[in-house]
């Protein structure tokens, strides 16, 4: 059959399918058009049906009880209720329901991952690497999802404080307009309108305002709910008479500072998204990348197993580690303080032990030394909540694994080394155009030099002997050429085992293992500078966040300069520790507190804001002491927008500095590097045959 008939053949079987195809169509289409049907249609649509993301969330309710009988879940599980139960607020349902959601997703993350490993790669080391990653990457993904809610919380929020604004033109009661609003509002936001509505209804309305404060989803919804019960408990300006309201007015800038807020996530997250993927791709890449170039160019094999191949891909995997911490960094939540909470957690419970403890305690610094001081202002601008104990037991134990990891891997280079020694790539010997009876001499002729070398290496040859006994193992042997120089190749032979030999470990090796430690020691200090730097940049708009906040509180007659450091203290994530001891500090004197507040802020914006304090608490009306701000609100405004605008290029120019970085590290030290080596390789031989011309 040729092919033109072959052509017939299938275009005349795709006609006459293409035909039964329409027959069948038709048919059906006159069925569906039948009374019969449509009447089943109709009564179908009538019954109950469960969506699918109700039947998803009730199968979410059935899988919680028995994913706190697994250990690993039932760790992960209680990590997410606890960040899950600030944003919907009393809903157990909801809670328990994504809770389990997130929990089977990062299961599911882990465990395909570690599956795909095994098909991906056949090394056991790449394949616990990206079982690794896998539990990274699972954790981005629940920060993302759970991000999505807290960003939807915020608008949800803007909205519902419109509504309220609308029934309190209408009521002029704050209860009743929380209540009305709450049934109009997203349920996301509803259940906390309803809690803040229900604190005036409680035997002890304070207590219970404090009691939110300690469940609120975020600063704003605290802030609301303050203002609520400021106004609930004092009352509001007299409307009737052309007086401007308090709690209207407050409404307004809460909803404004939301605003800002979203307006800079919203930014951050577009030009960041997807960045950390991007990051973590490589880690996938190196593989495929290897087996590719070593198929192609079998040459390069020999760099990939040499000292400075290992070396190379060592330095990508430091690199990797490093992208992934300041990207979590980077797009790490200033206002989520759980991770805060959690720092430490492993060093506070080793430090129970006296042993470890007297261990720490002799390298800790004394108080009176300049060290103490320096370290202790690094902890405060990272708005860490370490002490020195905790840091240096931190930095000992750094120092304690990267000195053994970097003793593994520097055997794990020699093992590698001597394999590639005794067993190189069978692709070099092998390759190129030829035919099969050459390719099946020469594959012999590689198993043959093989086990030579392994013998010479078991047997511990000398030089002398190593000739000899090779002499009498190349004796008739088909598989080498007949005009070969057996003297060349004998040196070659040698050479191999020679090297096999000089792979040990060397006493400078541990040495160089010693400094590596040493210089680790000091990597949870550059954590933490990258981390101030960080904080830097969102301190400015947590203390415009303040003035703004000040300057509505101004506005209440009965307010103090006490109650508004609280209301601050509240506000706050990162001078809450500056501000919590200004309040304990209040009742020595007001002036000296604010002043050890300036001392310990050390941010010139907060030390203008404990100023205008100082001279309120002594000697003006605190409403005269911001009344400026009103009036200088517009220019305030574009100056915070000025700073987001900053604060977002910063950060994502350094986010895409380092979600770029290991990729472009792939690309030079195992994909250009390997191949610059065996340039240089066959420029090398080259030189050398042109010599012997």
């Amino acid at each position: 059959m040729n092919l033109q008939t072959l052509l017939l053949t299938v275009i005349g079987t795709c006609l006459v399918l293409l035909v039964v195809v329409l027959i069948i169509y038709m048919i059906v289409q006159k069925q569906l058009a039948g009374s019969k049907y449509q009447e089943q249609r109709r009564l179908k649509a009538l019954l109950v049906t469960r969506p699918k993301e109700k039947k998803w969330d009730f199968f979410a309710l059935k899988i919680y009880p028995k994913l706190e009988e697994i250990p690993i879940a039932r760790t992960l599980q209680k990590r997410m209720r606890s960040r899950l139960v600030l944003i919907h607020a009393g809903n157990e349902i909801v809670v328990r329901s994504r809770s389990a959601t997130l929990t089977i997703m990062v299961l599911a993350c882990v465990v395909t991952l570690s599956i795909l490993s095994f098909f991906w790669t056949s090394s056991w080391f790449s394949r616990l690497t990206m079982i690794v990653v896998s539990f990274y990457l699972s954790g981005i993904l629940s920060d993302i999802f759970i991000g999505r809610l807290k960003k939807q919380m915020l608008y949800d929020q803007s909205h519902m404080i419109l509504d309220i604004r609308h029934e309190y033109h209408q009521t002029h009661m704050v209860t009743v307009s929380l209540e009305n609003a709450a049934e109009r509002s997203k349920p996301l936001v509803a259940a906390h309108a309803r809690q803040i509505a229900g604190i005036f209804n409680a035997t002890d309305p304070e207590e219970e305002l404090l009691k939110y404060y300690e469940v609120a989803p975020n600063r704003y919804m605290k802030q609301l709910a303050g203002v609520c019960y400021k106004v609930g408990e004092y009352g509001d300006t007299d409307i009737h008479k052309g007086e401007r309201s308090i709690f209207l007015s407050m409404l307004g800038n809460i909803r404004e500072e939301i605003h800002l807020e979203i307006s800079k996530r919203e930014k951050l997250d577009r030009l960041l998204s997807g960045i950390i993927f991007v990051a973590v791709a490589p880690i996938f890449m190196l593989d495929p990348i290897r087996f590719w170039a070593e198929s192609q160019f079998p040459m390069v094999s020999e760099f990939y197993n040499s000292f400075w191949g290992m070396c190379s891909l060592i330095t990508l995997y430091a690199i990797f580690l490093v992208c992934f911490f300041a990207l979590r960094i980077i797009k790490g939540d200033e206002t989520d303080t759980h991770e805060a909470k959690d720092e430490g957690r492993w060093t506070k419970r080793l430090l129970k032990f006296k042993w470890i403890y007297d261990l720490t305690d002799r390298i800790v610094p004394p108080e009176h030394d300049s060290r103490y001081f320096k370290i202790t202002q690094k902890l405060k601008n990272a708005n860490s909540g370490l002490s020195l104990h905790h840091l240096y037991l931190q930095k000992l134990l750094i120092a304690l694994i990267v000195f053994i990891t970097v003793i593994i891997l520097q055997l794990f280079i020699h093992h590698t080394i001597k394999q590639n020694i005794l067993y190189p790539n069978i692709n070099i010997s092998t390759g190129g155009n030829q035919s099969i009876s050459q390719r099946e001499l020469s594959e012999e002729r590689y198993h043959f030099e093989n086990a030579l070398v392994e013998e010479m290496v078991k047997k511990n040859l000398e030089s002398n002997q190593a000739v000899i006994y090779l002499e009498n193992q190349l004796e008739n042997k088909t598989f080498l050429p007949v005009n070969m120089d057996r003297e060349q190749y004998i040196s070659q032979l040698q050479k191999r085992a020679e090297a096999y030999k000089e792979e040990y470990y060397k006493w400078y090796e541990f040495i160089i293992a010693i400094l590596i430690g040493v210089a680790s020691f000091q990597l949870p200090l550059l954590y933490l500078t990258l981390r101030s730097q960080v904080k830097r940049w969102e301190m400015q708009s947590e203390v415009d966040g303040f003035n703004t906040l000040a300057m509505m509180l101004s506005n209440f007659p009965s307010i103090s300069v006490y109650e508004i450091i609280e209301w601050l203290h509240r506000y706050s994530s990162l001078f809450e520790r500056q501000l919590l001891r200004c309040m304990l500090d209040y009742e020595v004197g007001a002036w000296e507190a604010l002043e050890n507040l300036k001392e310990d802020a050390r941010f010139v914006p907060l030390e203008r804001l404990a100023d205008r304090l100082q001279v309120a608490a002594d000697l003006i009306p605190i409403k005269n002491a911001f009344d400026d701000m009103e009036a200088e609100r517009a220019f305030a405004l574009d100056q915070r927008k000025e700073h987001y605008e900053q604060t977002v290029s910063k950060k994502s120019t350094l986010g895409k500095m380092f979600g770029f970085l290991p990729i472009q590290a792939t690309f030079m030290l195992y994909l250009l590097l390997p191949f610059c080596y065996m340039a240089f390789q066959q420029l090398n031989e080259l030189t050398i045959v042109t010599s012997n011309m």
